[in-house]
């Protein structure tokens, strides 16, 4: 009974393979002729012909591969084939196999980067089997590309020649010539400053290396544009390129500076993932990556859920999860601008973010404190018009209960509000502070909208005045007197001094010191540096110096110190310590007969009795007086 083509195919699976053919086996007589193919095929394991094609990639759906009967030994014909292949090969999905004349033709356009070969089995009705092979040719369909279309080098001047920078390596889809083979600078090469150097690596990647080929210089040159091109071994070949930006690094000492110190943005809730809110800029005015200036959200301080992401480069913030007003209405963010030198330095904007939504709700603030801990703190020596906290106020509601009055009460007076745009507002110091006349102020912010009746929110917290070191020690006295006997041993007690500090910490640590004199009076005493205490250091002597000064200094431990001094008067009380002594052993005298008595004819001077003050001259001690 002949058997056609015509009509569906039915697939059986005999020892693993697949069978197709046709659908007439449902007749008895076509059923007996398949279980007769049905033990050929089982129980013949020789393979008759064999048929191997080639077909480039990426031809259309329909093109014709082979014909199976090529494949037949000679004097073989067949009339009809049975296709066996197994499972996950893509023969059945990706080729058409006429079952009647054996060709076969492509289902799709094929990519030997999907799928480089397909092999099956075609029986005969008498038996005969064909393997047949397709292998896919590789046809030069990609272009080498670079991971990153534009790149960055930061490049020291004065870079020793030869110096290698690794770059990223292109990569090509294609095989073997047809992949990647060769790099070059095609532009910006000025002075021929770079080469390229490649190597082959184990993955059959050609890798590549910038080498330093010239002196670099920053005050030259400070950028070089390069553009390099990847070409792989296709002809023609196709080429691929990626922009590198050299930056020649200077010496780091400017900052970068955003063109607003706050940035503001109103966003619906529903606004999709992905989309942009708005774009912050900063410059810097130094050269080459130390004005390179990236852009990150500080996340230490603000939007540690990660609701917004920020472009590195372009300062853009997006929206890079849903929003829900319920949730969080406002969204502040710390962002940084810092410069890309090895030791980078960072300025900060504030972004206010406000999610609209249309419900009744009271209004909102969020106050960020500009200390350095973000404490609510303030030094004294600030002056009136420093900014201590920064406050940001948001209602959802619309219209006239969009507006809100914020007020500002206690600080005494010392601190007060302002505003610009009646979103933001700033708390300043409004008059000079004294910590050691006040070392805290109670504050209360309070946001009232204009519904009736008014919705408040409020906010109260204590502002600490940080201690400055604007005080200089004082001494109890200005000047101090003290008498002690000349006859004391050194060491011995003088007197205390005592100066006070109205500063807090280092700055109220009061330390002593004698400061020095021409006369060297300060070598005769040491103070203690901390007790003030005056003691002798030598010995004492009333006949030499009945009395003396010393000047003592007072010193804190501010960062820049301050000091101050006192007078200390000591007078030595005398001490009978000396014995008299007549000036001479021997005196001889002569007096005239008839001399009255009473007259004094020989006088002398004991050295060893003190002259009394404030006679100027020695006591005379009469020696013969005549009677």
């Amino acid at each position: 009974m002949p058997i056609t083509s015509k009509g569906s195919i039915g697939r059986a699976r005999v020892s693993g393979h697949r069978l197709l053919c046709s659908s007439l086996w449902r007749r008895p007589s076509v059923f007996v002729l398949y279980v007769v193919l049905h033990l050929v095929v089982v129980q013949s394991t020789a393979v008759l012909g064999a048929l191997e094609l080639q077909l480039d990639e990426e031809q259309p759906a329909g093109t014709i591969v082979g014909d199976i009967s090529a494949g037949l030994p000679p004097g073989i014909t067949a009339s009809l084939y049975f296709i066996s292949d197994h499972e996950g090969t893509g023969v059945g999905s990706d080729l058409n196999i006429d079952e009647t004349t054996g060709i076969i033709t492509t289902a799709r356009r094929l990519d030997r980067e999907e799928r480089d070969h397909y092999s099956f089995i075609a029986v005969t009705m008498t038996g005969v089997t064909v393997e047949v092979s397709i292998s896919i040719n590789d046809i030069n369909d990609h272009a080498p590309a670079f991971p990153r279309k534009k790149a960055a080098l930061k490049i020291p001047e004065q870079t020793a020649v030869g110096t290698r920078f690794s770059l990223e390596p292109a990569t090509d889809g294609d095989k073997d010539q047809l992949t990647t083979q060769g790099y070059a600078i095609r532009e910006g090469n000025v002075g021929q400053v770079f080469k390229l150097e490649t190597k082959r690596g184990a993955n059959a990647v050609l890798y590549l290396d910038l080498v330093v080929n010239g002196v670099l210089d920053r005050e030259k040159r400070s950028a070089y544009s390069l553009v390099l091109e990847a070409s792989d071994g296709g002809s023609p070949r196709r080429m691929g390129s990626m922009a590198l930006e050299v930056s020649v690094t200077d010496i780091n000492d400017h900052a970068p500076l955003f063109n607003q110190s706050r940035y503001h943005a109103i966003i619906s809730e529903s606004l999709p993932q992905g989309s942009s809110i708005l774009q912050v800029f900063a410059t810097d005015a130094d050269e080459g990556d130390n004005g390179l200036v990236l852009y990150e959200i500080n996340r230490r301080q603000s939007d540690p859920d990660r609701y917004f992401v920020m472009d590195i480069k372009s300062g853009v913030i997006t929206l890079n999860r849903p929003l829900d007003y319920e949730k969080k209405r406002v969204h502040e963010l710390v962002v940084q601008a810092r410069d890309n030198a090895s030791h980078p330095e960072v300025t900060n904007a504030f972004v206010t973010i406000h999610v609209r939504d249309f419900n009744d709700n009271q209004p909102t603030m969020t106050i960020i404190f500009l200390s350095e801990d973000g404490s609510p703190r303030i030094s004294e020596g600030a002056q009136p018009g420093q900014y201590v906290a920064r406050i940001s106020v948001t209602d959802p509601d619309y219209g006239e209960y969009a507006n809100v009055n914020v007020s500002l009460e206690g600080g005494d007076g010392k601190f007060a509000l302002t505003t610009k745009d009646s979103i933001i507002y700033l708390i300043y110091v409004d008059q000079v502070l004294d910590r050691e006349e006040r070392d805290s102020y109670d504050l209360r912010v309070m946001a009232t909208d204009s519904g009736t009746p008014p919705l408040r929110a409020e906010s109260s917290f204590t502002i600490q005045v940080m201690d400055e070191n604007d005080n200089p020690p004082l001494f109890d006295q200005q000047a101090y007197r003290q008498t002690i006997p000349e006859v004391v041993y050194p060491g011995s007690f003088v007197l205390q001094v005592t100066a006070r500090d109205k500063d807090q910490g280092p700055n109220g640590d009061v330390r002593y010191s004698l400061m020095q004199d021409k006369h060297g009076h300060s070598s005769w005493f040491s103070i203690d540096p901390v007790t003030g205490i005056i003691t002798t250091a030598t010995a004492l002597d009333f006949e030499s110096e009945p009395s003396l000064s010393v000047t003592v200094v007072a010193t804190d431990s501010g960062r820049q110190p301050l000091s101050s001094t006192a007078k200390v008067d000591i007078v030595l009380q005398d001490i009978n310590d000396n014995t008299p002594a007549f000036s001479s052993s021997l005196y001889n005298a002569s007096i005239k007969e008839n001399t009255p008595a009473g007259t004094c004819f020989l006088e002398t001077i004991m050295p060893g009795i003190p002259i009394p003050i404030p006679i100027p001259i020695p006591i005379p001690i009469p020696i013969l007086i005549l009677e």
